[in-house]
């Protein structure tokens, strides 16, 4: 027994060892972990609905979202990740469904699709699935590709898109995996799996032979075309193009990712993903609901045989029976190349010879340099009047700055009656500039053609002049020559003589709104200097002689074209239809060229007869009138 106070002797003293361990810290860092697994898990089913999906996804491509989003992207991610980038373009009616269907191949809004699908569309719209459902964005057409039958569309909006990035395909070896995407009539997405089945095909279509294309059996309805052809890293393998086969039905083609980059990499900076791997065919199950988008698009078609005669945007063409063996095919012809500023060295020598070509005409005489610069750069090049405009007002700032401070150095510019006309000029281009956005490239087009006609029939009618046949100036001057043209070669040798008839006006405001206003107005609208209008204005209504004519109208066409370049770079900067660096760069690759063409053609007027200049301004102008004419 051991009473109170007694020790325990030699008893063992209980000592546990977990006490004598440092616990408290390990246990706080597991408290802490579990708490923020539950924050993060709470957070992710609070922010990872299907409507915030694409949260904080502008500016970024589909693959890029998809790696973010998940670390190694699967077949079934892909197919809800790919519709937000697929769009459907269609007309600007009320409820109107899409036509065609599109992908968006720059963040900034950039629309690629098929030419025949938006060719005659005057008010084009295109369709973007947002989690606020359909939105419609009016749209113009920056550049098309007639060889290949492409069209770049600007959405008139300055917010920012997911979209593509360009698959690296610069082999393309038959068997690799892809997915085409579209837009039904109910602006629905629709998507079928399958896999290249050649490269390099061909596809005539009417007397245009379409060459560099793939072949893929994932293309089945009319609704698909204009849509992505996509890899399964969610790259854009190609824009899809659905044709008649033999048997009716129909056969899948897509225009390649490189040669898509070839064409339009002067206008949209794109993005490149990795290179593509080739993968065998298989078969995939696809996500829930995808079953449902072939459903409807086949109702719409007539079936899953898709039969042309029901659809509407199948293209009528011949196409090749067979399928060519799976050997790579490297396209030469659209990968490779010195570039600057994402110009191949053959555009930027095109664009040069076209603006030489432009400066000598006007050079030669005063006018139709730039009905010229226009037309090319639609019918050669492909651009649309959005960024024509702009890159024209540029152009002219320089050309026509120089050659004022060379009149002005000369004393030939009556400041005194050019003063009062420039608000007028200023005025008219920009009415002309929204008046020219208003009516649509179309209209212009055949504007342009039949103001050539009409300057080509001029030419010709003075051809057949008695006069025409002198071939010195002085002789022309003895003749008392009428015509500006005439008298342009009098100009050149001295011995032109100030104008005398016309009609008289008082001087006043309508006196300079009639000199100043209808330069402005042509040039906004077609795009032109307005010399062409403002010489024989000065001539004939300003009664002056021509050598004061025309150095009065390059200060007019200078003042109006910087204000046609600050209305275009402003407007276009703020509805999001153009970005500075495209016009400004052409606008570089032009200049000296129209610079030099100008010095040329002064010289030329110089040396070669009367006949010979009016026969090649004839020439010209009626080329220019007949393509324009004949392209609508």
């Amino acid at each position: 027994m051991i009473e109170i106070g007694e020790t325990m002797g030699d008893q063992p003293t209980n000592k546990i060892v977990f006490c004598e361990r440092s616990w408290k810290t390990p246990v706080s860092i597991l408290a802490f972990l579990i708490l923020v697994t539950f924050a993060w898990g709470a957070y992710l089913l609070d922010n990872y609905d299907e409507d915030d999906y694409f949260r904080g996804s502008d500016d970024m491509s589909v693959g890029q979202f998809l790696v973010r989003n998940v670390a190694m992207p699967d077949v079934q991610r892909l197919y809800y990740t790919v519709p937000p980038a697929v769009v459907g373009v269609g007309g600007g009616g009320v409820n109107a469904g899409p036509i065609a269907s599109g992908a968006i191949v720059g963040a900034n809004g950039y629309v690629i699709t098929t030419l025949h699908s938006v060719a005659n569309v005057p008010d084009i719209t295109v369709q973007v699935a947002t989690s606020a459902g359909i939105r419609r964005f009016p749209a113009q057409v920056v550049k098309t590709i007639p060889g290949h039958n492409l069209a770049l569309l600007k959405m008139q909006t300055t917010e920012k898109f997911l979209h593509f990035r360009m698959a690296n395909i610069q082999t393309v070896v038959p068997g690799q995996q892809v997915f085409a995407f579209g837009r039904n009539m109910a602006g629905a997405p629709l998507v079928r799996q399958g896999m290249v089945q050649s490269s390099d095909a061909p596809l005539a279509v009417g007397t245009t032979q379409i060459t560099h294309l793939l072949r893929s059996d994932a293309v089945y309805s009319w609704e698909q075309t204009g849509g992505p052809l996509v890899n399964a890293q969610g790259d854009l393998v190609g824009i899809n193009i659905a044709a008649t086969g033999p048997t009716g039905k129909v056969e899948g083609f897509t225009v390649p990712a490189q040669v898509i980059v070839s064409h339009l990499q002067d206008v949209v900076r794109f993005k490149t993903g990795a290179a593509a791997g080739v993968a065998p065919p298989r078969t995939q199950t696809v996500a829930m609901g995808s079953s449902s988008w072939w459903s409807k698009a086949r109702a719409v078609v007539g079936g899953p045989t898709a039969v042309p005669g029901v659809g509407m945007n199948v293209v009528q063409g011949t196409v090749t029976t067979g399928i060519p063996s799976g050997m790579p095919f490297i396209d030469t012809d659209h990968v490779g190349g010195a570039k600057i500023g994402g110009y191949s060295i053959a555009d930027i020598l095109g664009l040069g010879m076209l603006a030489l070509a432009a400066g000598v005409t006007g050079g030669m005489m005063t006018m139709g340099g730039g009905v010229l610069q226009v037309a090319g750069m639609m019918v050669f090049f492909g651009y649309g009047m959005y960024l024509i405009r702009p890159v024209v007002f540029l152009t002219n700032v320089v050309v026509y700055g120089a050659a004022a401070l060379r009149n002005d150095k000369a004393q030939l510019v009556q400041w005194d009656k050019v003063k009062p006309l420039i608000p007028w000029g200023v005025a008219g281009v920009v009415i002309g500039y929204f008046v020219g956005n208003a009516i649509g490239d179309s209209v212009v087009g055949v504007l342009l053609g039949l103001f050539a006609l009409i300057m080509a029939g001029k030419a010709v009618l003075e051809i057949l002049q008695p006069n025409a046949g002198e071939d010195t100036a002085e002789a022309i001057a003895a003749a008392e020559a009428g015509d500006e043209m005439d008298e342009l070669m009098a100009l050149a040798e001295g011995t032109a003589r100030p104008k005398t008839s016309g009609i008289a006006l008082p001087e006043g405001p309508i006196r300079s709104a009639v000199l100043g206003l209808p330069m402005g107005l042509f040039s906004g609208i077609l795009g032109i200097s307005g010399g062409v209008i403002e010489v024989p204005l000065q001539r004939y209504i300003g009664r002056i002689s021509l050598q004061n004519a025309i150095a009065n109208s390059s200060v007019l066409v200078f003042w109006a074209s910087v204000a046609g370049s600050v209305v275009a770079f402003i407007h276009g900067g703020s509805t999001g239809l153009i970005h500075w660096e495209a016009p400004v760069t052409l606008a570089l690759v032009m200049i000296p060229g129209a610079y030099v063409g100008g010095i040329l053609g002064a010289r030329l007027m110089r040396v070669l007869p009367v006949r010979v200049l009016k026969g090649i301004y004839a020439a010209t102008m009626a080329a220019i009138a007949i393509k324009m004419l004949t392209s609508v």
